[in-house]
């Protein structure tokens, strides 16, 4: 490559920084410090749909009427380590319904919540999607959990970092996706509101500018109508241009 080429290149890098690529539609979900129990299996079924994008932005950053479904099986492998698979599908914008691609994660805790003032743990994922259906089919994800309970306000903090080996803006480096919720435990017996959190920085190292990031904002209940049964509902509002939208999600699961 020419010495004038490379330059202009960085230069417009430099001034015109990329938009943010999306959040995760095929796992919209908070991570706590907590695991699956030792020796027990989880099924979790995530749906998530967007209903709505309006401007330019948001429909380059995010797909409306795609619907994603995503099969996901967690296993407790020692008290504070599980391990989990995930098998994506999804009715993609041409009106195909399609297997997506597979995932495979260790979700840990370092600390218990009840004892410490803020816990820690951490989740590691690889990804391998289908192009079709994922822009960077190859990624491997770092999120260090932080969470902290005070009275009956559960308070967590996922600080994820993204590192994709393929598609687009793989030169750019790690992109940064902090997500977090603020849950009020049991407001009834079988209720317990929160307000989820979701957003996509960018890449670190070429920063946009906060209408090209995506930041989203999601009220949602948590369900306790069996002791097994996990019930997650919510529906999430953009704040950016990018993320002018609005989508629906829910996790339903089952512990074995």
């Amino acid at each position: 490559m020419k010495p004038w080429i490379l330059a202009a290149l960085i230069v417009c890098g430099t001034i015109f920084p990329a938009a943010a690529r999306a959040i995760d539609f095929y796992e919209i979900q908070i991570y706590a410090v907590d695991t699956t129990p030792q020796g027990h299996l989880e099924a979790e079924l995530h749906s998530n749909t967007v209903t709505t994008a309006t401007g330019q932005w948001a429909h380059q950053a995010i797909n409306p009427y795609q619907i994603h479904e995503t099969l996901e099986i967690t296993y407790g492998l020692f008290k504070h380590i599980e391990i989990g698979q995930y098998l994506a599908t999804a009715r993609l914008s041409n009106g195909n319904y399609e297997y997506a691609g597979s995932r495979t994660k260790c979700h840990f805790g370092l600390t218990d919540p009840e004892k410490w003032p803020i816990a820690l743990g951490g989740n590691i994922e690889l990804d391998y999607m289908r192009f079709a259906a994922e822009e960077n089919p190859l990624s491997l994800e770092l999120r260090p959990i932080l969470e902290s309970r005070i009275r009956r306000f559960d308070i967590i903090a996922n600080l994820a970092f993204e590192k994709p080996f393929s598609g687009r803006g793989t030169h750019q480096g790690v992109q940064f996706t902090p997500s977090g919720e603020i849950e009020y435990d049991h407001l009834f017996r079988w209720l317990s509101p929160a307000v989820e959190y979701y957003g996509d920085m960018g890449a670190l190292q070429y920063l946009p500018g906060v209408q090209k990031q995506q930041h989203f904002i999601v009220p949602a209940a948590n369900l306790e109508l069996n002791p097994r049964l996990e019930v997650n509902l919510g529906v999430g509002f953009g704040l950016t241009r990018a993320s002018n939208g609005v989508f629906l999600k829910s996790i339903l699961g089952w512990t074995f």
